[in-house]
């Protein structure tokens, strides 16, 4: 058994004891124990167990997803691959090539993987949510263990590495079919953002990256080289704001928000090192260096956070999200040889070893267990849990730090003596001053987080105020940040006409009238998720007309689509060709319902996805195309079905329509998620005679002061297309605030004159020190102090000795 163990550790309170060495220690006992051999289809392979529970550490498997997954077991053989290179241990080998010949059984025909078996005899679950077939998580990780098992088994066995090849080739070119789009952009609140990304995700995106890049330093090829140039320039260029505006130089982990980034994964500066150091292309290296010193040094400088979107969330710290830090510095330091990003990684390995809010060692060089998380600023907040996912993400930080240089080593054991943390303060935590504001609840929004779960919504002559109190040590120049909406600039509202006689429910447009408004899916933008594999509006779109009267919402809805392939029913249709409709009442908070229409073998359906029946009282049409390159939908919806009593002219709803184009791609009228009520759009029921009564769209502002300073006022109506969380810069200058009680003011702002005021909608306010500073004590009593000034993007990292 692999053990490296330099160094005794304190699993109580976290702290090093002082010792000769401290070489970080690699053990893989743990990971083997977890690695089962098993044998299918008369193939040697092994499975992975998921979960290992304290205190006794036993396998505990999931009765609804499987035993074992691609997950887990792709990323095992890595680690295995990667420390036989370390360890020049040939017993490594064979770990590694059991798990090589699970992530083959997994693979389709046609390059996508599925990921979770039931069973060691390999019986796979191929329709749960986790573990469909696809080109998902999972087969970017598959891709990741087959591009590293080629480069190492070339040296050691060629034969065993052609196989590996074989496979790792058909999910390239599988990759590869996603982005017949490139260079091709879609604009979302005026970013231009790359429409070719596979999967539309590049934290995805990133993970295959690296599968490519080992592939291509072993066997170089034209194909690969494209593939990889095709991503790692996507992910390169989509990279936003600055050191103080927000987003702050990070690459967005999600195409369709441009706000957003989560730890878990998000290795996108990390593979963009390793395909510049493949392809020799320094722009990529340099992309992930301004992330690096930008970005991620916040999570040192300030502190780590879980995800950001728009409000740093610090809580539910894991190996998963910890590994990626690493990573990327390690990368950093192997491509430009610079000591700073060696000494970066190490201090982000601290937090294995007891540098972390719970001040809890989280891995345990005597058993190779890595605890499954941390949920609060106290020991007893942490997971000692050791599942398959904490275990391997451990090891793999272990694995590159222990490449590191020994002079770095005792950055390791780096404890934070002092620190400066940014304040965050909920806008509903706020005091009424004149008038009471809307107070809304909410958690994912399709782009980000609502912080706290609940939100404001400020009105005309509405004003709160929001207290907090500083000590001595916190007194500092800060700037100060609000979370709220940007606004659309134009109204969202579209109109829905009522009708005297309702149309036929047949599929035929013969009845509606030509004036009925039509709204379409038929732009790149529009996608959801899946943008590589649209053909264009003529191969996959469609478009939507609405009318309604007092017992029904009418619907017709025209698909271009070049076959139509429906072999499901009842709730199974999802699996096929159906039109997903989502409807929600005017204060825009929660799914009212959520339908599927289907042409299935057993006729017209209309599922009640809440319900979990068929929608009460509908009735659905479906005819195909004469060209047979797309269909029609026709459908009567009584107001009941979708939890309305009593509809009337002037009623706003939230509606959505969307469809999937092959694979895990979808394609709605918006391009964002449906399951969130406030992305959908604003429809109004008219009556004839009354569209001049709606008005436009309000002109919404807030004025912000803190203290005694002046009052900044911040335009809210900016949005060039629909609304969305942002975090916003209030104070151009920054604020010196010294110790003491402080307060902020906050009030509508808007423009009075439109006749439709609006609202201003707040989520938080986010008060950041210029400068991060993090000051931590060495186990031989040595100082370090990181300083990062986010105004001059200027970092520093200096050691001093006592």
């Amino acid at each position: 058994m692999l053990l490296i163990l330099l160094c005794l550790l304190c699993l109580g309170g976290g702290v090093l004891a002082q010792t000769e060495s401290v070489a970080p220690p690699v053990n893989l006992d743990h990971l083997l124990y977890l690695t089962e051999p098993v044998a299918i289809d008369g193939r040697d392979m092994a499975i992975v167990h998921i979960y290992s529970e304290f205190p006794d550490y036993a396998w505990v498997d999931d009765a609804d997803e499987g035993i074992s997954a691609v997950d887990d077991v792709a990323r095992a053989a890595v680690v295995y691959l990667w420390e036989y290179e370390r360890t020049g241990d040939a017993a490594l080998l064979d770990p590694a090539r059991r798990c090589l010949e699970f992530v083959r059984y997994m693979q389709a025909d046609d390059g996508e993987f599925y990921n979770f078996v039931f069973t060691r005899e390999g019986e796979i679950n191929e329709l749960g949510s986790t573990s469909y077939k696809s080109l998902g998580w999972w087969a970017m990780r598959a891709l990741w263990a087959l591009g590293e098992g080629v480069r190492v088994f070339d040296a050691v066995d060629p034969a065993y590495a052609d196989q590996l090849a074989e496979a790792y080739t058909r999910t390239e070119s599988a990759v590869a079919a996603t982005m017949s789009n490139y260079g091709q952009y879609t604009t979302l609140h005026g970013f231009d953002i790359p429409a070719w990304i596979p999967a539309s995700e590049p934290d995805i995106a990133a993970i295959g990256l690296l599968g490519m890049s080992a592939y291509y330093t072993s066997r170089p090829n034209d194909a690969t080289a494209d593939a990889i140039t095709k991503i790692a320039d996507a992910i390169a260029e989509y990279r936003l704001g600055t050191d103080s505006e927000y987003p702050f130089g990070m690459h967005p982990t999600n195409a369709n928000a441009p706000g957003f980034w989560h730890n878990w994964g998000a290795h996108m500066p990390h593979a963009l090192v390793m395909a510049g150091m493949a392809l020799d292309r320094q722009d990529w290296i340099d992309s992930a260096a301004a992330t690096a010193d930008s970005f991620l040094l916040r999570h040192l400088a300030f502190e780590p956070f879980r995800h950001i979107g728009v409000v740093p969330y610090r809580l539910e710290q894991i190996a998963y999200g910890t590994n990626m830090l690493v990573q990327a510095y390690a990368a950093l330091y192997q491509a430009t040889g610079a000591d700073r990003y060696a000494q970066l990684a190490a201090l982000a390995g601290s937090w294995y070893f007891g540098d972390n809010m719970a001040d809890t060692q989280m891995y345990d060089p005597a058993t190779g267990r890595t605890f499954d998380g941390i949920n609060g600023p106290v020991s007893w907040r942490v997971n000692r849990n050791s599942g398959a996912e904490s275990t391997i993400e451990g090891l793999m930080s272990m694995s590159v730090l222990a490449r590191l240089p020994e002079s770095v080593h005792p950055y390791l054991y780096a404890q934070t003596v002092e620190e400066t943390l940014p304040i965050i303060l909920q806008a509903e935590d706020g005091e009424r001053v004149i008038g009471t504001p809307v107070y809304y609840s909410g958690n994912w929004t399709g782009e980000g987080y609502i912080s706290g779960g609940r939100y404001i919504g400020l009105g005309e002559g509405q004003r709160m105020r929001v207290q907090f109190s500083l000590r001595d040590d916190q007194a500092d120049e800060y700037l100060l940040y609000v979370a709220h909406v940007r606004q659309s600039a134009s109204s969202s509202a579209f109109l829905i006409p009522r009708v005297e006689t309702p149309p036929v429910i047949d599929a035929q447009a013969g009845d509606w009238a030509a004036d009925v408004p039509v709204l379409e899916s038929n732009t790149a933008r529009q996608l959801l998720r899946g943008g590589g594999l649209w053909q264009g509006a003529d191969v996959d779109s469609h478009a939507v007309r609405l009318a309604w009267d007092d017992d029904n919402l009418y619907l017709l809805a025209d698909v271009r689509d070049p076959e139509h392939v429906q072999p499901f029913t009842v709730s199974g249709v999802w699996q096929g060709d159906t039109l997903w409709l989502y409807f929600t009442s005017g204060d825009m908070r929660a799914l009212d319902a959520k339908l599927t229409l289907a042409h299935t073998p057993e006729g017209d359906q209309i599922w009640d996805w809440q319900g979990t029946r068929f929608a009460r009282g509908a009735t659905l049409a479906w005819v195909a195309a004469d060209d047979g390159a797309g269909y029609t939908y026709e459908a009567a919806i009584p107001w009941a079905a979708l939890d309305i009593d009593a509809p009337q002219a002037g009623m706003r709803l939230g509606f959505e329509a969307g469809r999937g184009i092959g694979g895990s791609s979808f394609m709605d009228l918006t391009g964002r998620d449906p399951d969130v009520a406030a992305n959908l759009l604003q429809l109004t029921l008219t009556a004839p005679g009354m569209d001049a009564e709606l008005g436009g769209a309000p002109n919404v502002a807030l004025d912000v002061r803190i203290d005694q300073n002046d009052t900044f006022t911040l335009p809210e109506s900016t949005s060039p297309d629909a609304d969305y969380f942002w975090l916003d810069l209030v104070t151009p200058q920054p604020v010196r605030l010294e110790a003491g009680d402080h307060t902020i003011r906050y009030e509508y702002a808007g423009d009075e004159d439109t006749g439709n005021p609006g609202l201003s909608k707040i989520d938080a306010f986010y008060l950041q020190p210029v400068v991060g500073r993090r000051v931590y004590a060495l186990p031989d009593g040595r100082q370090l102090t990181l300083s990062y000034n986010t105004l001059t993007g200027g970092s520093t990292l200096e050691e001093t000795t006592p």
